[in-house]
């Protein structure tokens, strides 16, 4: 299963679905609206600052995506963010110092992506 969010680019939203995931959005919005490089974000109120990951501002910002901390709960649109808050998270800092005290490898959990829109089957799925 994927999920996927309706195409609403400014002045020309072609109606398509995009799955939420920034390879995808960049992907579509190069094939069917012609966006490369630096580009000014033409969804509606959007302060239309120009950015190079156009991909990733419209997963994070337009399509409600964020990764929850697998140890306390914390959510975060990015993984930049992410990776900050576990320098700081306290489940996170004292489940590595336990596994180290007791001579185990240390292993961290995945970051759940959490997504909002519609799912559907999945492109490769049998």
């Amino acid at each position: 299963m994927t999920c996927v969010q309706e195409c609403s680019w400014g002045d020309q939203p072609c109606g398509l679905f995009v799955e939420t995931n920034k390879e995808r959005i960049t992907h579509h919005l190069f094939h069917w609206h012609g966006v490369k490089g630096k580009t000014l974000c033409k969804f509606e109120d959007c302060p239309k600052a120009a950015m190079k990951s156009l991909g990733r501002h419209v997963e994070t910002v337009h399509y409600t995506t964020a990764l929850e901390c697998a140890y306390c709960g914390e959510q975060s649109s990015r993984t930049d963010a992410l990776r900050r808050h576990l320098l700081t998270c306290k489940v996170y800092i004292a489940s590595k110092a336990s596994a180290k005290k007791a001579g185990r490898k240390f292993s961290p959990k995945d970051a759940r992506k959490l997504v909002y829109g519609y799912i559907v089957p999945a492109r490769d799925a049998t």
